[in-house]
């Protein structure tokens, strides 16, 4: 059994379908684009496997509004849909039963509606019927653990009823067992020795006999003093988790990263050893990145994969490039708005039709660089690194900050445009992507015959790159490539004075040319892009003018939404 969508209308900022990949969903996406508003949703419509004090309570904040807190409405619904039900799991679920989906489906919807008084009534709909009426028995077929942002690992690992290592003890020694009649003789058998020290007989009858004289012999109270109630659920309750790089040390004394590693291993440890005929579980966690090195990251990302799987199913919030490079994107639910002031919507590559081979192609090469697209308004895709480490001082030349309006620059790395280009369309990733490549056209008398009002001839390359433009991907080609566009727009001698920080001799000679030589230049750059890139970002930083060409312009612009 798999959560395999939360539709969602009029609670909070969510509207319509969220799919969630199957046995992690990463949710990625910039602020404030209802990653956090999934999870929450998710917890309503499932029940806490701590029990019902660590239920989510539905609250006036919880329908919608129009972002400056006026409401807009007083009802809202959720619906999770669960495919792939074990014969078991259809028999616990028989009134949620969707046959509309599949004989293995499974629907729960829950609609709330806000009263004039403040409180809320809520009502469960099980199925394709509109009739209410869910058994508690169906709705506690999926249970969710939920870690939130900012949590205090240690305080949760800390002795008490709340004592995370509750749930797993009960689950490895259940009651009635021969695990649970061993942990309960070791505690009394602790107490025995305890009791039978030198230092703790003195003290019992240091504080019996003073006791005896303050209330006297009609008043009298036995002391005693113990290390442990002997019974089972005392003992888990005072259990320490300890964790240390050299040796295991009490929480406070370790570094917060580790001590999250620790809490989440106590949790999917106690999960994975509840009884079999148990449902559904949902580990629901925001930000695990939180105090993590990326290295961690990405072992925390392999590892929760591994975890899950038929009875545990996980589904992670981040704001993290490292954590999304390691997921891989059929693990992906991407939260974004094709514009600002647009709805938001739910979106997962894995359902785009990809074929198997640019999924795996995306898999190898969204690094932590490239992942940063999942996280954005706006992409613009470079064939390298010259362009990389320039566009964003050349868009300041054009008084744009590319980081204030949310467009993220991504290196691909060579003319491997297409596996990117396809997580692109309005019913894909909305947002505006831009492909900036070069023209390549074939010989340069074709090239004189262009610049003369010929017809722009491309490559093959460029070609097959126009012809996937849609509404919302759009590709800009330099006449040429980058280097030879750059000069041929009139920056010669901000250029040499850049190549002469590479190449001093080479810049030496090409400052003797009248008007500047674009291909003179290009020949000089070639087996030194990445460094002249350098160099010139280096001597754009002093304030040198400088000229954008018009196809970076352009794509500049476009990408930004203008």
């Amino acid at each position: 059994m798999r959560l395999t969508k939360l539709t969602a209308h009029g609670f909070r900022n969510l509207h319509g379908e969220v799919p969630l990949p199957n046995p992690v969903a990463l949710i990625a996406g910039e602020n404030n684009t209802g990653k956090s508003n999934v999870i929450d949703a998710l917890r309503l419509l499932t029940q806490p496997r701590a029990g019902a004090r660590f239920s989510r309570w539905i609250t006036s904040d919880d329908f919608v509004h129009d972002g400056h807190g006026t409401r807009l409405g007083d009802t809202f619904e959720l619906e999770a849909l669960y495919v792939g039900l074990t014969e078991h799991e259809r028999g616990r679920l028989v009134t949620c039963l969707a046959p509309s989906v599949a004989d293995d489906a499974a629907k729960l919807r829950l609609t709330a509606q806000l009263r004039d008084d403040g409180r809320v009534n809520v009502t469960w709909y099980g199925g394709d019927s509109m009739q209410p009426g869910v058994e508690q028995w169906a709705r506690e077929t999926v249970l969710h653990t939920y870690l939130p942002p900012l949590r205090d690992a240690a305080g949760d690992l800390r002795p008490g009823r709340d004592n995370k290592l509750v749930n797993l003890l009960n689950a490895l020694a259940p009651k009635g067992s021969k695990e649970r009649e061993e942990i309960e003789t070791a505690a009394a058998g602790a107490n025995t020795s305890l009791s039978s020290t030198t230092a703790v007989g003195k003290a019992r009858t240091e504080i019996q006999g003073r006791l005896d004289k303050v209330v006297g012999p009609l008043f009298t109270q036995k002391t005693g003093l113990r290390f442990s109630d002997p019974r089972f659920e005392r003992v888990i309750g005072a259990l320490w988790a300890l964790a240390g790089d050299e040796e295991a040390l009490e929480l406070a004394e370790n570094g917060l990263g580790f001590n999250n590693l620790l809490y989440m291993a106590t949790l999917l440890a106690a999960i994975t050893n509840d009884p079999p005929e148990d449902g559904l579980h949902l580990l629901l966690v925001e930000e695990p990145e939180a105090h993590l090195h990326p290295q961690l990251q990405d072992l925390l990302m392999r590892y929760l994969e591994g975890e899950a799987g038929t009875k545990t199913q996980v589904v992670v919030t981040t704001h993290s490039p490292n954590f999304a490079a390691a997921s891989g994107v059929e693990r992906m639910t991407v939260m974004t708005r094709a514009a600002a002031g647009q709805p938001i919507v739910g979106r997962s590559p894995a359902n785009f039709g990809i074929e198997q081979k640019a999924l795996d192609h995306l898999r190898r090469f969204l690094d932590v660089t490239k992942a940063s697209l999942l996280f954005a308004r706006g992409v613009i895709l470079v064939e390298g690194i010259a362009e990389q480490l320039l566009l964003p001082q050349l868009a300041e030349r054009l008084n744009v900050s590319l980081s204030e309006v949310g467009v993220t620059i991504v290196n691909v790395g060579g003319v491997s445009f297409a596996p990117f280009a396809e997580l692109f369309s309005p019913e894909r990733l909305p947002y505006r992507c831009a492909i900036v490549s070069d023209g390549d056209p074939p010989t340069r008398k074709e090239l004189d015959d262009e610049l003369e009002g010929g017809e722009p001839l491309l490559s093959a390359t460029a070609q097959k790159l126009k012809a996937n433009e849609t509404d919302t991907l759009h590709v800009f080609l330099a006449a040429r490539t980058f280097e030879w566009d750059l000069a041929n727009a009139g920056n010669w001698e901000t250029l040499i004075e850049a190549l002469a920080l590479v190449k001093p001799k080479v810049a030496e000679g090409l400052a003797q040319l009248e008007g500047g030589r674009p291909d003179a230049l290009l020949g000089a750059v070639e087996d030194v892009k990445g460094r002249f890139a350098q160099a010139l970002s280096e001597v754009l930083a002093d304030g040198r003018d400088f000229v954008v060409p018009d196809y970076l312009r352009d794509a500049i612009s476009w990408a930004s939404g203008d």
